[in-house]
Order: structure tokens, then sequence, then C-alpha cells
């Protein structure tokens, strides 16, 4: 772990004060990358503490002390980037960091109605584990995180100047931390009810049995029904749109069938229509593909069974 009283801005002195029970650093928690504390800031931590406050003490280890929070999204593989666009970004859950002196503890979120949503996603990352950071973008910021395991993650649709703030403040913490690296050697997923170490794609809790959503569900109702893949992930806007999509692919499936039994004494007109059906069945097939390789990243992030 780093020093919980350590400078993060040297010509400002470091203030850990207590909040709602919460060990707090309040000169980096409500400042920007230059110190300068923001009202803003100031109040978008609030209301995450305040939100969140039930399953941060659950998952805060005794002593450990708040330095920032921010609030981004994953950022999709250039396969959901290409493919999916803009519903698809939007569908992706949106992820809340609190930067400890100890690691990088991030929850997921489904939705911000008043104030923020939690729904039941824990990851976390040792100091020891985290072996670089980066922020870059230039119309829209991103940080990248680079893991001792070998493994990147990157995030982005941050608050204005998040991302550079969060990129110092971890350089920071990361060089002043004497925690030893884990065995995981990067992000874990935990267990939103017993916090245990959850094992990657094996969906059932070793220690306390919950299960959580899983692969071959999801190629099977992304198969069978339509936006059925999306729904599974709780995508729910985007399954709508995925479910009539394929609904009208499927009907005009259907209709060509029907047409090609009617034109049974007219050889070139059968062959016209057999080509179109097989050129639906593509499409239908294709976007079923997709909507499965766009939504497998979150099942592999673990979300539990209702």
């Amino acid at each position: 772990m780093a020093n919980s009283d350590l400078s993060v801005y040297p010509a400002i002195p470091a203030r850990r004060v207590d909040r709602e029970g919460f060990s707090v650093r309040e000169d980096v928690l409500y400042s920007d990358a230059k110190g300068r504390e923001k009202k803003k800031i100031r109040k978008l931590a609030g209301v995450a503490l305040d939100s969140l406050g039930d399953v941060l003490r659950r998952v805060l280890e005794p002593g450990e002390t708040i330095f920032y929070v921010a609030a981004a999204r994953a950022m999709p593989g250039a396969l959901a980037q290409f493919f999916g666009g803009g519903w698809h970004t939007y569908a992706i859950p949106r992820t809340i960091f609190f930067i400890t002196d100890r690691r990088i503890i991030a929850l997921r979120l489904r939705k911000q109605m008043s104030g923020w949503n939690w729904n039941r996603g824990i990851q976390t990352a040792r100091w020891g584990d985290v072996a670089g950071v980066k922020a870059g973008g230039f119309l829209s910021r991103r940080l990248t995180l680079t893991f001792r395991n070998g493994e990147t993650r990157s995030y982005w649709r941050f608050q204005s100047g998040d991302a550079k703030k969060l990129a110092q403040l971890i350089e920071t913490l990361r060089a002043h931390a004497t925690s030893e690296p884990s065995a995981a050697g990067g992000m874990v997923s935990l267990c939103p009810n017993c916090l245990a170490a959850l094992t990657s794609r094996q969906y059932r809790c070793a220690g306390c049995g919950v299960e959580f959503k899983d692969e071959k569900t999801l190629w099977h109702r992304g198969l069978m029904i339509p936006g059925g893949a999306s729904l599974y992930v709780g995508a729910n806007g985007l399954g709508v749109v995925r479910a009539l999509f394929e609904a009208f692919i499927t009907l005009s499936i259907v209709v060509s069938v029907v047409r090609l039994v009617g034109a049974s004494g007219n050889p070139a007109l059968q062959g016209r229509i057999m080509t179109g059906i097989v050129f639906e069945c593509f499409v239908l097939f294709l976007d079923k593909l997709l909507a499965y390789y766009l939504a497998l990243p979150q099942i592999r992030e673990f979300i539990p069974v209702d």
C-alpha cells in the first residue's frame, strides 16, 4: 500500500479526514489535476459516496483511505467500435473508480437516475499489479491501464479532466506503493455476495454458490430469441432495437419461403427467390453472431443471475 498521508501536490498539505465513516484525502478527492478544489468535483464525489456507501463499507478494508472518485465507461474493442455503433457504446454499463491508498476499486453501474445505481459488479487491482497507466485521446479522453499479467484495459467518457487526474494519481500511488503483486497479476472480479475472488469463465462462486450469467446461455438466447443476446446482459434498449430488426428479417424470410412454394412451376423465379432467402439468412445469422460477441465481454465480467 501507499502512505495514506502521501503528498500528492507539493504545495498543498495532505488532509486526511473522516467523512461519514470513510477515511478520505480531502485535498485530492475534491480537486482537479492541479490541486485546485472544484465545486463540481466535490458534488460528484459526495453523490458517489452517498449512493454507494453500503457496498463501499463492505469492500473497503480497515484503515483504507479513498483518494479520488471518477466515473467512465469501458472502451469497446475494435470489433465493437467498427460494427457496434453508438447504440452498443451506450449499452455498456458505466464504471465508477474509487482510487485508494491500496488499490483500484471499480464498481459497475447500470444507470444514473437519482445518484448511482450499483448492478453488483466489483473489480479490484492492487498497486503491485499495475504496470503502467496512460491518458490520451483527442475528442474523447481515455485512460489505459496495463497490468503485470500483460492485460490491458481502456476506459473513456470521463468527466472533463478526470482521465489526466487519474493518470497522475495512479502513477504517484503506484510509485510509492509497497504492496506485493497478487497471484492474479491484474484486475480481479469479486463476488458481490461474499467478496471472494472469482475465477475467469467459471460462472458460479466457489465460496457462496452465487450463480452468474454464462456464455452458453448467452449463445442459446442470442440464437433463438430476437435481440436475446443484448437482453440477456441487460442492454434492454439495444435488445429491443435488435429484436425489431431480427423480427423484420425473419418475417421477410417467411414471406420469401411462401413465394418460393408458390413459384413451383417457374425454376428461374425460384432460383432468384432462393438466392434472396440465403442472403437474408446470412444477414440474420451475422447480426446474431455480432450481438453475441459484443455481449461476451460483459458476461466475462460476471453478471449475477437475478
